[in-house]
């Protein structure tokens, strides 16, 4: 699959579609033993009225949402799979290993840990699978193989707000500005209003169109969505030095207080 993918460019919707496979498997492995169905029931069939009727008498609880569209019902309810009978319905399932999802999850962790644990640069931000450290990869790590890094930017500056909230200047002069909820394209923030909230307390607010749907009902919404940028972390403390945001430090266990009632 993943040399299917590279015989494509990224723009190439086959390049998607090996991608999301890929990934997918991956998700499928590690699905709650839940998930969300559909019925459609015709009020003007008597044997579908009765399928309806014993529904509602065993399954009343998991019902989420129902709609009417003229002769037929559309019920959305949840299907709990219980693998604590011997019901042969039991046996088809959602499929899920939950074994092969953490193995693939903490080989991802152990290849990225080469990054975060290594005593040969420093790292100044990473994600799940990327980093931006001050000198190169040793050249095994590097490649177009499955599992290795290519190099996408060489940057001479960089800011770094919050999980996927950064923005840096490549050599080449291009200003690349992530903003995770955000389109820049349509609010066109700038390098230098990132690195003006590195200052303490500074942020700035901005307003954005999204658009909701609702599928049971057939509706789609549009509303303007409030959001405020500044520097944010939940995993790590924030570390100013002359009230400018430079560095964050580990929270450590010892430091936080649990009240634990057996």
């Amino acid at each position: 699959m993943y040399n299917l993918r590279l015989q494509y460019p990224k723009s190439d919707p086959m390049n998607l579609i090996a991608k999301l496979l890929m990934n997918s498997l991956y998700g499928k492995f590690g699905m709650k033993n839940e998930n969300t169905l559909i019925d459609i029931f015709n009020t003007n069939n008597k044997k579908e009225l009765n399928r309806l009727s014993e529904m509602l008498d065993t399954h009343t609880n998991t019902i989420q949402d129902f709609i009417k569209l003229g002769n037929h019902i559309i019920i959305v309810r949840k299907s709990i799979q219980n693998f604590n009978n011997d019901e042969v319905e039991n046996y088809h399932g959602l499929e899920v290993n939950v074994a092969l999802a953490s193995a693939i999850t903490g080989g991802g962790r152990m290849w990225m840990t080469l990054l975060k644990n290594n005593p040969n640069f420093n790292l100044y931000y990473s994600d799940t699978d990327s980093g931006v450290i001050d000198a190169p990869l040793p050249s095994h790590m590097v490649g177009g193989a499955l599992g290795q890094f290519k190099l996408e930017h060489t940057i001479n500056k960089a800011v770094f707000l919050a999980p996927k909230v950064y923005g840096f200047i490549n050599i080449d002069g291009d200003e690349i500005i992530k903003i995770k909820g955000l389109s820049n394209d349509e609010l066109n923030i700038k390098f230098n209003d990132l690195e003006s909230l590195l200052i303490k307390d500074s942020s700035k607010h901005f307003t954005q169109e999204k658009w909701f749907k609702k599928v049971i009902e057939g509706q789609i919404t549009v509303a303007e969505v409030a959001y405020t940028l500044k520097v944010t972390s939940n995993k790590r403390e924030a570390v100013y030095i002359d009230n400018v945001f430079t560095n964050t430090n580990p929270f450590n266990y010892d430091d936080i207080n649990v009240k634990s009632k057996y």
